[in-house]
C-alpha cells in the first residue's frame, strides 16, 4: 500500500451556537481553509469521506445536505456515522490502495440545534433502557464511580485536566475561549450524574473540520512539509452495559494496530491529542496511550482537546488537525517545539465503545 500524507487542514470556529450559518456553510468554512492550505481547488479532489450523524442534523441521509460543498456530484463520496477520525481512516484506505490521488475528509455537527437527551437516548436499548430516560451523563457517571473506586484516578486528577483544557482554549483561535477555572471550582460545581459535575463533560459546541489527503507523489508536488499518516487503528468493544468501565481493550487494540504500522519501535510519540467527552475518561485514555497527565496543555492536548470546545463527531478530526499544525511547527503559542511524531485519538459510542488512533509523523 502507498504512503498517504495530509497536505491540507481547516476548521471553522467552534462556538456554542453557530446559527449564523447553515450546515453546508459551516462546513464550507473548514473546506475552503483546507483547500487553501493544500494549494488546490475542489475540482482537484477525486473523492470525499464525510462524518455526520442524522440525529444531530435533524434529517436522514444528512450527508446529502453537504454534497455540493464536498464536491461529491459525479465523484465517490461515503459517510461515516461516527467520529470524524473514523472518516480519516476510511479516507486513508482509499488513497493507500491506489485507486484515488487526492481525498477530502470532513466532519460537522451542531449540538445546539437538537435535544441532546433525546438524541443520546436513541443509543440505548429501545425495549428496556431507553424507557428509563438515561443519557450519556448517566452512563459516564456510573463509569466514573467505578473508576474512582478502583483508585486508579481521583476526581482531582480529572478536574486538573478540565482546568488545563480551559486554559488552552485561550490560545486556540479555532475555539471560543472558556472561562478559566480552578480545580476547586470544578470539584464544587453542581452535579450532573454523581460523581460527575457539570464541567466534567466537554462543553457542547457547533463546528466543522476538513482534511486533505494525497498520495506520496502528489504530496511531494504540493508541499515541502507534508505530514505522513504512519499508522492507523480502530476497534469496537462490547456495548456499555456488557462492559466494565475499566475495560479499555478496544483502545488497546486500536493503539497497537496503529503503532505496529509505524516502525517507531519503543520510541514514545512527542505529542498526544486525545478525545474524551468526560474528564475521567481522558485520564484513562491518555495514560493508556502513553501520555503524562501532568503534561496537559503541553505534550497532552495542547489544543485543549474536546474539553477545549469541539462538537461531538468533529472532535477526533480536530485532534488530527492540531497534530498537523504541531508537526509543521506552525501552532503559534501552543507549539511544542521539536515535535516529530504524534498520536491522534477519537472515540464514539456510549461509554466510549469505539476507539480510533492515527499515528502521524513529520518529514521523511
Amino acid at each position: 500500500m502507498g504512503r498517504v500524507a495530509i497536505v491540507g487542514v481547516g476548521q471553522s470556529v467552534h462556538a456554542r451556537d453557530r446559527n449564523d450559518v447553515a450546515y453546508a456553510e459551516l462546513l464550507l468554512e473548514a473546506i475552503d481553509e483546507a483547500l487553501d492550505d493544500a494549494g488546490i481547488g475542489l475540482a482537484d479532489v477525486d473523492n470525499a469521506v464525510t462524518a455526520s450523524l442524522d440525529f444531530y442534523d435533524g434529517r436522514t441521509i444528512a450527508n446529502m445536505a453537504v454534497a455540493d460543498v464536498v464536491g461529491s456530484y459525479l465523484k465517490p463520496e461515503s459517510r461515516v456515522c461516527s467520529d470524524g477520525i473514523g472518516a480519516l481512516l476510511y479516507g486513508w484506505a482509499r488513497i493507500a490502495d491506489g485507486y484515488h490521488r487526492i481525498g477530502l475528509v470532513t466532519a460537522h455537527c451542531k449540538e445546539s440545534e437538537g435535544n441532546l437527551a433525546t438524541i443520546e437516548g436513541a443509543a440505548f436499548d429501545p425495549f428496556v433502557q431507553r424507557r428509563l430516560g438515561a443519557d450519556a451523563d448517566v452512563v459516564a457517571g456510573m463509569g466514573a464511580r467505578q473508576v474512582y473506586a478502583s483508585g486508579a484516578f481521583a476526581p482531582a486528577d480529572a478536574a486538573a485536566l478540565v482546568v488545563a483544557a480551559r486554559a488552552a482554549s485561550a490560545v486556540n483561535p479555532k475555539v471560543t475561549t472558556l472561562e478559566p477555572m480552578t480545580v476547586a471550582e470544578v470539584l464544587e460545581a453542581p452535579r450532573s450524574a454523581t460523581p460527575l459535575g457539570v464541567f466534567d463533560r466537554a462543553p457542547n459546541r457547533d463546528g466543522s473540520c476538513a482534511v486533505i489527503l494525497a498520495t506520496e507523489q502528489v504530496a511531494r508536488d504540493l508541499s515541502d512539509d507534508p505530514v505522513w499518516i504512519a499508522g492507523v487503528g480502530t476497534a469496537t468493544g462490547k456495548y456499555w452495559a456488557d462492559r466494565h468501565p475499566g475495560d479499555l481493550s478496544a483502545l488497546d487494540r486500536a493503539r497497537d494496530s496503529a503503532l505496529a504500522m509505524t516502525g517507531w519501535g519503543t520510541d514514545v510519540p512527542d505529542l498526544f491529542e486525545v478525545s474524551a467527552q468526560y474528564a475521567h475518561q481522558l485520564c484513562q485514555f491518555a495514560t493508556r496511550l502513553g501520555a503524562e497527565l501532568a503534561e496537559a496543555g503541553g505534550t497532552l492536548n495542547p489544543s485543549g482537546g474536546w474539553h477545549g470546545g469541539n462538537p461531538v463527531t468533529v472532535s477526533g478530526l480536530s485532534r488530527v488537525t492540531e497534530c498537523v499544525h504541531q508537526l509543521r511547527g506552525e501552532a503559534g503559542p501552543r507549539q511544542h517545539h521539536g515535535a516529530q511524531r504524534a498520536l491522534a485519538h477519537g472515540v464514539a459510542g456510549l461509554g466510549a465503545q469505539s476507539h480510533f488512533v492515527a499515528a502521524l509523523e513529520a518529514g521523511d
